[in-house]
């Protein structure tokens, strides 16, 4: 009796490692910044995560190189960031000929013209969250979106708070999935979007939080007119898991 307890705990404490693991594996793998919404979850996303202190990353294991252990997470996050685009890529190839048929029926769907005005309204819309200009999101956000992001970007006035953003980079737009109405009032379309920037969360003038990642989301645009607007921002692992 006395042997299976023993076993019962020794078996407990490995998966209790073995979860402590995981956790840490992930802590490594989340964004610490926010990006425009908070770059956490869909409809522009929570600020939760971008709250997280940066100096956890100053802790050492004792033994183990910092450099070896900075080029293996970057390695790795390398290896997820081409996964998922050799996805998002198979992804545009399932929908091309429904693009093709919307692009004969309505100029809007010019695939190339879509790709080169979210390039546009991606550098903005980051410009004006880092900014706070609220101004300027209104003309680029649907109005659900943008009632999301004021509420947010006032709690961040209220705290003292704003999400300085710069050397912003838009690596990679893929066109992933379309939906052409009858109505074009309800015509959307979802991008894929993989960027990176300098991404800092600041509190009273001090940097709270940091990250510096190449990261993955998936941006959801509205028909407005002959223009769209960006209604939803999901991340990755919500359209992937």
């Amino acid at each position: 009796m006395t042997f299976c307890f023993v076993n019962t705990c020794k078996g407990s404490d490995r998966l209790k490692r073995l979860l402590l693991v995981f956790i840490v594996f992930m802590i490594l793998l989340t964004p610490v910044g926010a990006r425009a919404g908070g770059g956490s979850s869909s409809g522009g996303g929570g600020g939760g995560s971008s709250h997280t202190s940066s100096h956890r990353s100053r802790r050492s294991s004792g033994n183990g190189s910092p450099i070896a252990g900075v080029i293996g997470i970057g390695a790795c996050m390398g290896m997820i960031v081409y996964w998922k685009r050799k996805k998002a890529r198979h992804m545009h190839q399932e929908i091309k000929d429904d693009l093709s048929f919307a692009y004969q029926q309505d100029d809007f769907w010019n695939e190339k013209v879509l790709k080169k005005k979210v390039k546009e309204k991606y550098l903005i819309i980051q410009e004006a969250w880092s900014k706070q200009d609220l101004e300027t999101l209104k003309k680029h956000l649907s109005e659900s979106l943008y009632e999301q992001w004021k509420l947010k970007i006032e709690w961040q006035q209220f705290q003292q708070q704003y999400n300085q953003l710069d050397h912003i980079q838009l690596l990679k737009v893929i066109l992933v999935d379309l939906h052409d109405a009858i109505d074009n009032q309800q015509d959307f379309f979802w991008v894929y979007i993989e960027g990176k920037m300098n991404d800092l969360m600041i509190e009273k003038q001090e940097v709270i939080a940091s990250n510096h990642e190449c990261f993955v989301e998936y941006w959801k645009f509205v028909r407005h007119g002959n223009d769209f607007l960006l209604d939803e921002i999901k991340q990755q692992d919500e359209v992937e898991s």
